[in-house]
């Protein structure tokens, strides 16, 4: 159930009268995608020590939130089996990993967290083959199930020119322990970047990792050119020689992305040999997401129009004036802090609810021409997050296609109701706006 940080709310109408002459099954429109948001699943590829095979990692990552925690004595404490199961092209298992692990945390806020999570990693030698790999997440407590998919293409990178592994995006990197750990590369500790976002951080910096392979030719060196484009736009560029008298040569790179503004980026890493012929490339995609920095230097006007959802006309007028970032940032802070449910401790839950809302709002509302924060269902979502009862009705006699969503907690019962309009997925708000009939 969702707490309702936000009091008021501003859409954008066109009114549409139809009539309901249709009958659908209620069902949790967030229900199957939040549970994958907080179950999430990659994969990168290396060559093995052993001639022809594959090292394949296997990285999952579980949040608090997707799990079931039952109040023992003093703290809260969940439980969950993860299996993973790797079939090849002739759907046979030609491998499978178990294990159960117990997860306890000092109070409900930690149990019911969207931010807290465990990274783990699983590595597999393979052959060369496609294969489908299975994750599945029980949780005995509620007896809730989450699978998630991938299919996977290992190709044969033994070859006489060099070549590229897969690029591993990294979340935080560190010098080995003692101990040994599944996260090893070379004298580094690499925990991976699994959900493939950056941007919450202090200090914004995209780590990444990849391995350069000599091949069984006479190259003594190779160029490597690294790209970060965005929008089609090239933002960075780097070029430099390697040295191969190392097999493999372990790479871990560092872009600082402080001033970079938020969307999705396609990493590129591209190997060149004599006369700058193309050796190989790979690539990753990743999302810089809301930074404070960037949006207050680069994008105030979008900080406004997103914070005008949730605040008077008045404030966000007086935030207008604000023209140096010393100034943006004081009246920002200075927002926050009058909405914070929690002054003295570290975390403002408003503003982190507030901008989680925006991300989810942006994953599963955006359009072709409009991103998820300006729909109408996505400005809802923002002001009073998940709805407790969605009823969806894609196919409705004499109407256009619509949703109804239902809103039990709080103060106030709502409904509200979105109409497909133009049939282009763009679901519009129908009167009452407010949703109190």
């Amino acid at each position: 159930m969702m707490k309702c940080f936000f009091k008021s709310i501003s859409v954008t109408i066109v009114v549409l009268f139809f009539s309901i002459s249709a009958k659908a099954q209620p069902f949790n429109l967030f229900g199957r995608k939040t549970a994958d948001s907080y179950f999430l699943v990659d994969y990168a590829a290396f060559n093995a020590d052993s001639l022809n095979n594959k090292r394949l990692e296997l990285y999952y990552q579980i949040y608090n939130a997707v799990l079931n925690f039952e109040q023992k004595n003093n703290q809260y404490v969940a439980e969950y089996e993860i299996v993973i199961k790797i079939y090849n092209s002739k759907d046979s298992l030609v491998d499978s990993y178990h294990k159960t692990k117990k997860v306890i945390v000092p109070n409900e806020k930690k149990a019911k967290s969207k931010y807290d999570y465990r990274t783990d990693q699983v590595n597999v030698i393979l052959k060369p083959d496609k294969y489908v790999t299975t994750f599945t997440l029980n949780d005995p407590n509620s007896k809730k199930v989450v699978i998630r998919k991938l299919k996977l293409n290992l190709k044969d990178n033994h070859k006489k020119k060099p070549n590229l592994s897969d690029i591993e995006l990294v979340q935080a990197a560190m010098p080995n322990s003692e101990k040994p750990n599944n996260f090893e590369k070379g004298k580094m500790t690499l925990i991976p970047s699994v959900s493939h976002t950056y941007g919450n951080e202090e200090k914004i910096q995209l780590l990444f990792y990849f391995e350069i392979y000599r091949g069984y030719g006479s190259t003594d060196s190779v160029r490597v050119e690294t790209k970060l484009r965005h929008e089609s736009n090239m933002v960075y560029r780097d070029s430099l020689t390697i040295d191969l008298s190392n097999n493999p040569v372990r790479q871990f790179r560092k872009i600082i992305m402080d001033d970079m503004n938020p969307g999705t980026y396609e990493l590129s890493v591209t190997l060149k040999g004599h006369r700058n012929k193309k050796l190989a490339v790979k690539y990753k995609n990743f999302e810089l997401v809301w930074s404070q920095k960037s949006m207050l230097k680069h994008d105030y006007k979008q900080i406004l129009n997103q914070l005008a959802i949730i605040a008077p006309k008045r404030e966000i007028d007086e935030l207008k004036n604000d023209s140096t970032y010393e100034q943006r940032l004081r009246g920002f802070n200075e927002f926050w802090r009058k909405r914070d449910p929690t002054p003295g401790t570290k975390e403002n839950e408003a503003k982190q609810e507030f901008y989680r809302r925006i991300y989810i709002a942006n994953l599963y509302f955006t359009i072709l021409y409009q991103v998820g924060w300006k729909s109408d269902r996505g400005r809802v979502y923002i002001v009073y997050g998940e709805p407790d009862q969605v009823e969806d009705y894609p196919i409705a006699l004499n109407s256009r296609p619509y949703q109804e969503w239902y809103y039990y907690h709080g103060s106030q019962y709502r409904k509200f109701i979105f109409v497909d309009e133009n049939d282009d997925g763009d679901y519009r708000l129908q009167y009452p706006y407010n949703g109190i009939y």
